[in-house]
């Protein structure tokens, strides 16, 4: 799952061959030794299944109903087209809004995967090629038209679209049955039976190869129903169809979005939602720390606010100090990387970059601390079976660890050996955000480090609103920083974050990843490693990992990033998903 300050949905045991292990406990010490990279134990990312799990969704003890909860944070959504969702925050946002065929909730701090539109968790056959999901009945959209199984197909199939979901995932391209050169309904082949409905309740998935995770697969966005009929294209996201206990109201793109209840949502067939508050407003691209500041003093409106960004350090005091009630720390699924272009910048300059980055002061202009972060060594994180905890050389006694402010003299050394120097430097292009603070503070450290160790700097500046879109188009002016800035298991095991990052099949949907690299060895790498069994997988995505980062260095390893959430005195129930780093706003509620 893409990172955006940052929406996974899982970490779950991989079925039938992973035993259900408990969540990492949430951290709040703030001494860097977290479950997320610090120097304390790692537990195993895991979830229970629950193929029984019944509407309606148990009550929480003293929850009222009513109020509005504002949600204002730094980042900005590109769109609201369920197909193109891979992202933390909107993934967050939909789980409010859109029903799929399978969905998480939280029980006792663990995460277990239950149905959502599906009656169970899928039914496999015996070769493990074909799932069967049947759809429970009244099921509704918004506007109260029944939801049919035919609007999960054509969801499923509008995701390959490589204009409406460029950004979306891929792992339909890899595993559905003729997935890989099929271009969605519009631009593809009309009679393509990846993914059909024998009838009005039936959905029936055809794999090219087996897919033990798919029930996990099938809790994303793209597996939330539309009616072909309704689909507006490229204008869909300015309205989509609601089937969860909130609809959209009012869409600003850019700046905001509200949402209402929906009054076809039926709670009776939803075991994991609840729809306390009477709505949301979401606000974007706002100043974090004015942001946080203003909730933790909880005037007027910000008293039922909550923001997810970073704690900045200098709120510190107040959050482990008389404001601690108003703190929510804990682990989360992502990794931060720093993204290069490996089509632009050839292996020796990536390692000069290695080199010469600034990871310490460029947390401290950001203003993180270890509430919100530990430094990173590794492209799979801690808690995922099959870990390796290595740290790799960028050069000779320089090891990429996450730490330090880099070394620039050898960075220029190493520039100087690969052909380039004052009179012909390498020019770094890259997209950063203009109109925020913190992000030009950012921006300031990184340039000066990088022209110091002797790069010329290329910064473009964009406002927020449009550099999520501009980094995440292949053909952008950039050669570093592109999309994903990290990247976030969807479910506990390596196979969800290293084929949808690397290689020709992640490429395939056009969209950007680590390196928009292809490469026929990692390619095979990936393969090879698919074919095994669940356990077997794991110490070899770990090898793998590895070997990417010695041999092709991709994306630099940042820091494993933990989840903070800051809220008003009013908001209640805000609890941590370690697996998402974020709250569960389905939990939450208001006291008036």
């Amino acid at each position: 799952m893409r990172w955006t300050k940052v929406l996974t949905v899982g970490a779950a045991a991989s079925l039938g061959f992973v035993a259900a292990c408990g969540a990492p406990a949430a951290n709040n010490t703030g001494s860097g030794n977290g479950t997320n990279g610090g120097n304390g134990k790692v537990d195993t990312a895991g979830a229970a299944l629950d193929p029984n799990a019944k509407g309606p969704a148990p009550e929480i003890p003293g929850a009222k109903r009513g109020g509005i909860l504002t949600v204002p944070y730094s980042t900005t959504p590109a769109n609201f087209d369920p197909s193109d969702q891979f992202y933390q925050d909107t993934a967050v946002i939909f789980s409010l809004t859109h029903r799929a065929l399978t969905t998480y909730v939280s029980r006792d701090g663990k995460q277990v995967l239950v149905p959502d539109l599906a009656t169970d968790l899928g039914k496999k056959s015996e070769d493990g090629l074909t799932w069967t999901f049947t759809l429970k009945d009244g099921i509704k959209y918004e506007d109260g038209t029944p939801v049919k199984a035919q609007d999960i197909v054509f969801a499923a199939k509008r995701s390959f679209d490589p204009d409406l979901a460029a950004n979306g995932p891929t792992y339909q391209k890899e595993f559905f049955k003729g997935g890989a050169d099929y271009q969605g309904p519009y631009k593809g082949d009309k009679n393509w039976k990846g993914v059909e409905a024998p009838d009005d309740k039936t959905v029936v998935f055809h794999l090219e190869k087996r897919f033990e995770t798919l029930p996990y697969f099938v809790s994303f966005n793209q597996f939330t129903p539309i009616p072909e009929a309704k689909d507006k294209k490229a204008d869909y996201q300015l309205h989509p169809l609601a089937t969860g206990p909130y609809m959209f109201d009012k869409y600003t793109p850019g700046t905001e979005l509200t949402l209402k209840r929906n009054p076809n949502w039926d709670p009776k067939t939803d075991p994991a939602r609840h729809d306390y508050p009477d709505g949301f407003h979401f606000k974007w691209g706002v100043d974090p720390i004015k942001t946080q500041t203003a909730i933790l003093a909880s005037n007027g409106e910000d008293a039922t606010s909550l923001n997810w960004d970073a704690i900045d350090s200098s709120l510190i005091p107040q959050i482990e100090g008389p404001k601690k009630a108003q703190f929510e720390e804990g682990p989360s699924s992502c990794v931060i990387m720093v993204n290069l272009d490996a089509r632009k910048i050839p292996l020796p300059v990536r390692k000069a970059i290695a080199v010469a980055w600034p990871f310490d002061s460029i947390h401290k202009a950001g203003g993180e601390t270890s509430h919100s972060f530990t430094p990173a060594s590794t492209i799979i994180p801690p808690q995922i079976p099959g870990h390796v905890d290595y740290v790799a050389e960028a050069a000779p006694g320089f090891k990429m660890n996450g730490q330090g402010d880099g070394d620039p003299e050898q960075a220029k050394k190493m520039l100087a050996a690969a052909g380039y120097g004052a009179d012909k430097p390498f020019e770094l292009v890259y997209y950063y955000t203009n109109d925020q603070d913190i992000a030009q503070k950012v921006n300031q450290v990184r340039k000066q480090a990088l022209e110091k160790a002797g790069f010329k700097v290329q910064d473009i500046g964009v406002p927020n609103k449009e550099r999520r879109k501009l980094a995440g188009d292949p053909k952008g002016k950039y050669n570093m920083l592109q999309s994903p800035r990290g990247w976030c298991f969807d479910w506990p095991s390596a196979d969800s974050i290293i084929p949808p990052t690397f290689g020709t099949i992640a490429l395939s949907q056009g969209g950007t990843t680590f390196g928009n690299f292809s490469d026929a060895k990692i390619d095979s790498e990936i393969k090879r490693i698919q074919q095994l069994s669940i356990t077997e997988q794991g110490p070899e995505w770990g090898k793998m990992d590895k070997w990417l980062t010695e041999n092709y260095l991709l994306a630099i390893p940042d820091y494993n990033d933990k989840g903070n959430t800051v809220f008003g005195t009013k908001v209640k129930n805000v609890h941590n998903n370690p697996n998402k780093g974020m709250p569960d706003l389905n939990d939450v509620w208001l006291d008036q």
